[in-house]
C-alpha cells in the first residue's frame, strides 16, 4: 500500500453573493392548496475567523420586507456540513389573503441575519445556489460568514488581519484566498475553512496513514469543533468514494461511521473499512 497525505476541502460550487442582500422567492410551476410543501433553506453559518457557530443560542432569523420574521437556532454538527436548517411555509397565491400569516408569496424580497452573543450581524457573505430558491418542497443551501470582508475576496478582514500581524504582508490585499502563503501546499481559503493556521507549514490539514490492523488501514487527522470529516478512497487516485470507518477512541467493535462531527480538538485515528473486490489504495480526507 503506498503512504498518500493528502487533504481535500469542500468548498460549495455556487454562486457568490456578498454583503446584506434582498433575494427574490422564485414561483412553482405548479401550485397547490392548501399550501405547497416548505421551502427548506440550510448550511453553515461560520464566524469571522472561519469556525462554524457553536453555541445553541444564536439564532438565524429570515425577514421578508412585509416583515414576516422565521427564525432558528444554531445546532452545532446538525448535519453533514450544517448547522441550521430554516423551513420556510409556502402559500398558493390564489387568494390576497395568505393561508398562514408565515407564509412567504412569490417574489418576495428576504432578508437574513444572525444574533450571537447579544450581538447581530449580517452575513458579510452568503454563498448559494439559487435557482431553486423558492420553490416547494425543494432546498437551497445557504452558506453564511459573519463579519467584515472589506475587499470583498471571501476572507474576513479579521482573519487577513492577524496574517498581517504575523508577517504575511501590509494590506488586506496583500492576502489573498488563492495564495498559499505559509508554503504547505494549501491555499489560504481552504486554511481558514478547515481552521488551520495559513501562517504555520506544520499545521495544515494533513492525513497520515500509521499503520495497518486486521488488514486495515488505520489513518490519522486532526479535528477541529463544529467540523465533519469524511474519508474518501480511491484505486486510481481518478475515481473518489466515501469509505466508512471506525473511530478507534472507542474501542475494539465501535460501529462503522460515514463521517465524523467535531466536538473538540483531538487527533483522530480511524481504521477504514475495505472490500476485497474493491480495495482501495489511496485515501483523502476532506472538512466542512
Amino acid at each position: 500500500m503506498r503512504n498518500v497525505n493528502t487533504a481535500s476541502i469542500i468548498r460549495p460550487r455556487v454562486g457568490l453573493l456578498t454583503g446584506f442582500c434582498a433575494l427574490a422567492l422564485v414561483a412553482a410551476s405548479a401550485l397547490a392548496f392548501p399550501p405547497a410543501p416548505y421551502h427548506t433553506l440550510y448550511g453553515m453559518v461560520r464566524d469571522e475567523m472561519g469556525n462554524p457557530l457553536m453555541s445553541g443560542n444564536a439564532v438565524v432569523t429570515l425577514t421578508t420586507t412585509t416583515g414576516v420574521s422565521i427564525s432558528t437556532t444554531i445546532v452545532p454538527n446538525l448535519a453533514s456540513g450544517m448547522n441550521y436548517r430554516l423551513e420556510i411555509p409556502m402559500d398558493a397565491g390564489l387568494t390576497s389573503t395568505a393561508f398562514k400569516p408565515t407564509a412567504l408569496r412569490p417574489y418576495v424580497g428576504i432578508r437574513l441575519m444572525v444574533v450571537n452573543g447579544g450581538q447581530t450581524y449580517y452575513p458579510m457573505e452568503v454563498k448559494a445556489n439559487f435557482s431553486n430558491l423558492g420553490q416547494p418542497a425543494m432546498s437551497t443551501r445557504m452558506d453564511m460568514t459573519l463579519g467584515v470582508d472589506s475587499d470583498g475576496d471571501g476572507l474576513p478582514d479579521a482573519w487577513e488581519y492577524l496574517m498581517i500581524e504575523m508577517g504575511y504582508g501590509q494590506t488586506l490585499a496583500d492576502i489573498r484566498p488563492q495564495d498559499d502563503s505559509d508554503g504547505d501546499g494549501i491555499s489560504n481559503y481552504d486554511e481558514y475553512i478547515a481552521g488551520t493556521y495559513a501562517f504555520d507549514p506544520t499545521d495544515g490539514f494533513k492525513l497520515n496513514i500509521v499503520g495497518m490492523q486486521d488488514n486495515k488501514p488505520l489513518l490519522e487527522f486532526m479535528v477541529l469543533p463544529g467540523r465533519r470529516y469524511t474519508v474518501e478512497g480511491s484505486t486510481d487516485m481518478k475515481t473518489w468514494s466515501t469509505v466508512n470507518f471506525c473511530d478507534q477512541a472507542n474501542g475494539a467493535g465501535a460501529p462503522l461511521q460515514s463521517s465524523y462531527p467535531a466536538a473538540d480538538v483531538r487527533t483522530l485515528r480511524v481504521a477504514v473499512e475495505i472490500t476485497a473486490e474493491k480495495t482501495a489504495r489511496f485515501f483523502r480526507a476532506r472538512v466542512q
